[in-house]
């Protein structure tokens, strides 16, 4: 399995326009695949060629297209085969796959699915951007019922790549169902391939095995067929169309020796129980999951673990972490009376002790005598655990708690002995162990990592550590919990009772499923905290300044006034506010932004002045440089090493980053209203002169903009870079290419501007800026726009290993 990059699934989430989906995907392809390289012939998305693989892939890259539509599929196929077509006539070898992405999915097929196409007598000469307007080619392929490739969400992009691999190289692998993927497969078959039924959660999940193991019994309508599938023990179930359900098992194998039928059907009931927590709201740890913990348990505690130590599951549910093992001494504790019910009607577990007990609430006393004799006399014990997650919210749902479920007796005790996380309940359930343990209780738990890294849980930390010691780990992504987000990851963590020093730094192993729902390694990935460290947060206390509040509009976007009851957040000489909320990735792209006025966020602002612009915009691109994912979310920001020769650098081309950065919302507005006030609003971050701007007026005759300038000042970037200072000169080359360019793209829109100017954009301003300036420029100069964020994106990818490499962050 090839190492996930640490930003491709935020690459995506994060895009702004079809440009930006085609550069993650290039990226990813290239991370992948060594030696491919791309070219756009033809004006194509790409063609991919690598050698090592044998592969020449055309892509096409959308934005927000669905690719489980046959409608949507068919209009980019066209356009792929019209590209193909112009190889052909060239006289080119032909590309072997198309892939097709999307910011949510993506798909591969092979070439020779729609090889026949290239013979028929179309109108060849239609530009490709237009091929769907083909109707007979359009027909043709909606009805051809051959092609039905496999979607795969984006977050599987490996898996789709690996197929890429396969069908470059002609080989056809089918991905058998087991009973340690199917909960994850039968998720999908769920979601992507069968229509509007009748069917109970029971029947459902029994059709899924029969229709698998059975397929002479349960066959697509030879009449209906498009949306009907045959049942033996169901009669007619709609699907949501032949291409799905085919798309599926041309993925998915359904041949299986008798054993295998019979492993398959023996866990209905468990796959009826699990997606019916699933839909309650309830998550529960995926069985490939639970096998690898009892690898690890066992690589630290030792093989005989279960027969050696007292085993605990206080957050035990129906049993997944221990109901495929057998324990010698085994507890089993949940909150609700009706799992155990359910349990031993399945019979899981039927050797242990099943008891109802409130972990965070029930006294000792409600403990089972055997266990409370194992923990007051000393037996090892290891807690086996998946605890809530989260903090105390406003639903059930999501990976959340009921509003005030985190008000428990814990919490009040948490609170009394001066320990952090009080209304987290995971934080709740550490809490608890070590006040149970007599020093001989040892804890293996899934869970959320941030307890390790965030400075929210500092004294949770040193308390925990003075009684325990990490031991080992790894690190996954949510989602292959059913409905959560890939965006974070949980991990799975060891801790032996000797006491040890205090650590930082806790190494995991970086694991991840394969396209056979295998979980492999991807490589180690160090989870840290700031406990011995400064943080970025800390050092940027320095910028807090003690000038009064003053009357000024707020804004919530860059052209969008506030009104607000609350007092202003501006100060006395600013040019803006940047915000920089919380110290951690998982922030970085929604809770970063620059905007020249005041805001309604009360935590991490720096109020940004001619004393502190160049060394605070320095966050802004430390944070906006590095997107976030499963991985490292949970990463914190460090003081950086300002000793480190390439700092001084970094720092002036920071400020060309903020300049042209999508979050960063600099504007200047005239004459708008803020509690029955008319205001101007300033753009000190405008890079030309207000003479330049005088000038290109008067060229172009927009006589608003040459008023608007005519008893106005230089803006104080403009003094910066090109005045006594004239930073501009050590600015890197990649930096002065973005700002150059920009420059050029203000001269040549001028003649437009007074046409797209309106009261709502504010382009009469003459020191308007870049979150302005983009909307005139992506509308009359696209190409000359591509090129300049192009130039940006080339300044983004040298900046970004300087992130890492001047101590903002560890890898």
């Amino acid at each position: 399995m090839i190492k996930l990059s640490s930003n491709t699934l935020t690459i995506f989430e994060s895009a702004t326009n079809e440009k930006d989906i085609e550069n993650g995907y290039r990226f990813y392809f290239k991370t992948a695949i060594e030696d491919i390289n791309f070219t756009s012939p033809y004006g194509c998305d790409g063609f991919g060629v690598s050698e090592k693989f044998q592969m020449r892939v055309l892509c096409e890259f959308k934005d927000n297209l669905n690719l489980n539509s046959r409608n949507e599929l068919v209009k980019v196929l066209c356009q792929s085969i019209y590209y193909i077509k112009k190889f052909e006539i060239s006289g080119q070898k032909l590309p072997k796959t198309i892939f097709i992405g999307d910011r949510n999915e993506c798909l591969v097929l092979h070439v020779n699915d729609v090889f026949n196409y290239l013979s028929m007598n179309f109108d060849w000469g239609m530009a490709p951007s237009n091929a769907h307007k083909n109707l007979d080619l359009f027909q043709k392929l909606f009805n051809d019922e051959k092609i039905n490739p496999f979607v795969f969400p984006v977050e599987d992009l490996p898996t789709a790549i690996d197929k890429c691999k396969d069908l470059n190289q002609n080989v056809k692998r089918l991905i058998p169902v087991t009973p340690h993927n199917i909960t994850e497969v039968y998720n999908y078959f769920e979601k992507n391939v069968v229509g509007g039924h009748k069917l109970s959660t029971n029947e459902l999940s029994n059709l899924f095995i029969q229709i698998l193991i059975s397929p002479t019994e349960n066959y697509l309508h030879p009449v209906k067929g498009k949306k009907v599938v045959v049942t033996k023990n169901f009669g007619e179930v709609p699907v949501k169309g032949k291409e799905s359900f085919e798309s599926f098992f041309s993925h998915f194998s359904r041949e299986y020796t008798p054993r295998e039928k019979e492993a398959l059907t023996s866990i209905v009931d468990r796959l009826v129980e699990d997606t019916t927590r699933r839909k309650q709201g309830e998550f529960f740890t995926p069985t490939i999951w639970v096998d690898k913990a009892h690898e690890y348990i066992s690589s630290v505690f030792g093989e005989d673990w279960k027969e050696k130590y007292v085993v605990w599951d206080p957050a035990w549910g129906t049993g997944n972490l221990t109901r495929d093992y057998k324990f010698k001494e085994l507890y089993c504790s949940t909150l609700n009376q009706s799992d155990i019910d359910t349990a031993n009607q399945m019979g899981y577990n039927p050797e242990s002790v099943k008891f109802q007990f409130d972990f965070l609430n029930d006294p000792d006393e409600k403990l089972p005598k055997g266990l409370r004799d194992a923990i007051e006399n000393g037996k090892e014990i290891i807690v086996f655990m998946n605890p809530p997650y989260a903090r105390a919210a406003a639903n059930g749902k999501n990976n959340k708690v009921q509003s005030g479920v985190a008000n428990t007796i814990v919490s009040k005790n948490m609170k009394f002995n001066n320990w952090d996380g009080t209304s987290n309940l995971q934080a709740q359930f550490f809490y608890r162990i070590h006040n149970l343990s007599k020093q001989n209780i040892n804890v293996c738990v899934f869970c959320k990592p941030n307890y390790l890294t965030s400075p929210s849980f500092r004294k949770l930390r040193k308390n925990f550590f003075n009684k325990f010691s990490f031991t080992n780990g790894f690190l996954f992504k949510a989602s292959h919990f059913s409905d959560v987000s890939a965006s974070w990851g949980i991990h799975f963590s060891m801790y032996n009772n000797v006491k040890g020093k205090q650590i930082f730094d806790f190494k995991h192993d970086l694991l991840d499923t394969n396209k056979n729902f295998e979980v492999e390694k991807l490589g180690i990935k160090t989870l840290y905290n700031t406990d011995n460290k400064k943080s970025l947060s800390e050092h940027n206390a320095k910028f807090s300044t003690d000038e009064k509040n003053i009357e000024f509009p707020k804004l919530s976007s860059a052209l969008k006034v506030k009104e607000s009851n609350f007092g202003s957040e501006m100060k006395k000489n600013h040019f803006s506010i940047l915000v920089s909320n919380a110290n951690n990735v998982a922030k970085n792209a929604n809770s970063v932004y620059i905007v020249n006025a005041g805001i309604s966020e009360n935590v991490g602002k720096i109020i940004l002045n001619k004393n502190n612009i160049l060394e605070a915009l320095v966050t802004f691109s430390v944070r906006k440089l590095i997107l976030g994912d499963w991985i490292n979310d949970k990463d914190e920001y460090l003081e950086p090493n300002k000793e480190n020769n390439s700092f001084e650098l970094y720092k002036l081309d920071s400020l060309i980053f903020s300049l042209f950065n999508s979050s960063s919302e600099q504007s200047s507005l005239r004459q708008v209203t803020y509690k029955n006030k008319l205001w101007d609003i300033k753009n000190e971050f405008f890079w030309m002169s207000k003479e330049d701007m005088l000038n290109l007026s008067n060229e172009n005759n927009y006589s608003d903009l040459y008023n608007d300038a005519r008893t106005d000042s230089d803006r104080y970037v403009y003094k910066l870079l090109f005045g006594e200072e004239r930073i501009y000169d050590k600015l890197s080359p990649d930096a002065k290419l973005v700002l150059d360019k920009a420059t050029e793209l203000v001269r040549k829109s001028m003649s437009m501007r007074e046409i797209f100017a309106n009261d709502e954009n504010h382009l009469k301003s003459w020191d308007a800026g870049y979150a302005q300036l983009k909307l005139l420029w992506k509308e009359y100069y696209e190409d000359e726009f591509k090129e300049f964020r192009q130039l940006y994106k080339n300044l983004e990818d040298r900046m970004r290993p300087l992130v890492y490499e001047l101590g903002f962050l560890i890898k």
